[in-house]
């Protein structure tokens, strides 16, 4: 589970300072993709973190397989905008 912000707009959109409460989560309109150690991991979800407040992006991702072990880069890339660089995950 990863978290983070700047995901774009959602749909359906969110509202300043409003939580995220079930059933329906907003999602980005843009395409997700997270890369781990340069490696494309598989997306489960990206969208809305329940029970926070609206911006806060929550993205479930399975580990590749083959990825590196030790602290690996992770990048987000939300359409055409990508994460900050720097950003590790350890993988063991």
């Amino acid at each position: 589970m990863i978290y983070a912000t700047g995901e774009g707009q959602t749909s359906p959109s969110g509202a300043d300072g409003q939580l995220a409460n079930g059933p329906f989560y907003p999602t980005p309109v843009l395409p997700v993709q997270v890369n781990i150690g340069g490696i494309s991991a598989e997306v489960l979800y990206a969208g809305a973190a329940p029970s926070l407040v609206a911006g806060v992006m929550q993205l479930n991702v399975r580990i590749p397989a083959d990825a590196p072990s030790g602290d690996v880069p992770v990048e987000i890339v939300a359409g055409t905008t990508h994460s900050q660089p720097g950003v590790t995950i350890a993988v063991k």
